[in-house]
C-alpha cells in the first residue's frame, strides 16, 4: 500500500508514519520546510511521483493559543492548505482516499455534560476551532461535487511522548519534574477542573489507519476514550507517579477563559466500524511523558555553561 502523510514531522504524523511502515505500507512524508501543501506546482509533483493509494492529511497550525495570537496565519495554514491539498488531489489522484483531520475543538463553545456524538452541532469559539469546521467544509465539498472519497475525523486531546512542550501533558510533566528534581514543595496550575478525553498518540495512529480501511467517505469518526478525567485528576496522577508529596495551587493568570468545561467524545460509531478500542491506559500514557521530561531535565543539567552562567544556544 502506498501512502502519503502531510505533516509528517508532526506529533501525530510522525508516529503514524512509523507505525504504517511497520505495518509494510510504503510511506511518503510531506512536509515543511521541503514541501509546503499551498505550493500546488510541487505538491502535485510528489503526489505524482508518490501514487499513493491513501493521503492522510494531517499538516496543520494545531495550537489553539497560537490561533488567537495570530488568526489569519491559522486560517491560511488550516483551511486554505486543505483546499490546496483536495484540489490537488482531484487533479492529479481523485481515486486516492483521504482522511482530512479535523479536531474535537469544533466544540470548544458548547457546555455538554454528556460524550458528545458525530451528529452534534459543533460550536468553535477559538480561531483553531473555526478553522477546523472550515477543513471539514471543504472535505464535504469535494466529496458532493467531485466524489473525491474525503473521510473526517475529530480526535481528542491525544497525548504522549514527543508531543511539544507547549501543551497541556507535556507542559505539566515538565513542572512535575522539575519541581521533583530542584525540592520545590508545590506548582502552579490552570484549570483544575475542566474534563478532557485523553488519548494515547500509538491508539490514535493505530485507529486512523482501520478508518482509512473501513471508514466511509463523507462521514465524521470521533477518536476517543469515552472516558473524561479531570485536570485536577491529571496532575494528581503525574504526580504521584514522580513524588507523592508535591502540592499544587491554581494560578488565576494560567485559566483560559475560553475553555469549556467538557470535552468528552463518545467512540460508538468508530468502535462499530473499525472494531478500533483505545487500550492504553492513562497512567502508561503519562508515565511515558514524565519519563520523556526526565531525560530532557538530565540533558538539561549536564549541558556545559558560558561565563554568563547561560546554556549555550543551539
Amino acid at each position: 500500500m502506498r501512502v502519503v502523510v502531510t505533516g509528517a514531522s508532526g506529533f501525530i504524523g510522525s508516529q503514524l508514519c512509523a507505525f504504517l511502515r511497520s505495518m509494510g505500507e510504503d510511506v511518503t512524508e510531506v512536509d515543511l520546510p521541503y514541501c509546503d501543501i499551498g505550493d500546488t506546482a510541487r505538491l502535485a509533483r510528489v503526489l505524482d511521483r508518490a501514487r499513493p493509494d491513501h493521503i492522510y492529511h494531517l499538516a496543520a497550525q494545531a495550537s489553539v493559543g497560537l490561533s488567537w495570537q495570530d488568526p489569519a496565519h491559522t486560517w491560511r495554514t488550516n483551511a486554505q492548505g486543505t483546499l490546496s491539498l483536495l484540489r490537488t488531489v482531484r487533479s492529479v489522484l481523485p481515486t486516492a482516499k483521504i482522511i482530512v483531520m479535523s479536531s474535537a475543538s469544533v466544540f470548544d463553545g458548547t457546555c455538554f455534560d454528556v460524550p458528545i456524538e458525530e451528529s452534534r452541532t459543533p460550536a468553535p469559539i477559538s480561531p483553531y476551532a473555526a478553522s477546523k469546521l472550515a477543513v471539514e467544509s471543504a472535505a464535504r465539498h469535494y466529496l458532493a461535487a467531485y466524489n473525491l472519497p474525503v473521510v473526517i475525523v475529530r480526535p481528542f486531546n491525544v497525548i504522549g511522548p514527543s508531543q511539544g512542550g507547549g501543551y497541556l501533558v507535556p507542559s505539566l510533566s515538565r513542572r512535575v519534574v522539575s519541581a521533583a528534581r530542584t525540592g520545590q514543595t508545590r506548582i502552579t496550575v490552570g484549570n483544575l477542573e475542566a474534563r478532557r478525553d485523553f488519548l494515547d498518540v500509538r491508539d490514535a495512529v493505530r485507529g486512523l489507519r482501520l478508518l482509512m480501511t473501513d471508514g466511509r467517505p463523507g462521514e465524521v469518526y470521533n477518536l476517543c476514550t469515552g472516558r473524561g478525567v479531570s485536570v485536577r485528576t491529571l496532575v494528581e496522577t503525574m504526580i504521584s507517579l514522580v513524588d507523592g508529596s508535591l502540592d499544587y495551587r491554581q494560578d488565576p493568570a494560567l485559566v483560559r477563559g475560553a475553555d469549556a468545561r467538557n470535552l468528552i467524545g463518545d467512540p460508538g460509531k468508530t468502535q462499530a466500524q473499525t472494531g478500533w478500542r483505545a487500550v492504553i491506559p492513562l497512567a502508561t500514557s503519562l508515565g511515558d511523558v514524565l519519563a520523556e521530561a526526565r531525560a530532557h531535565e538530565s540533558v538539561r543539567r549536564e549541558l556545559p555553561v558560558t561565563s554568563s552562567g547561560d546554556a549555550p544556544l543551539t
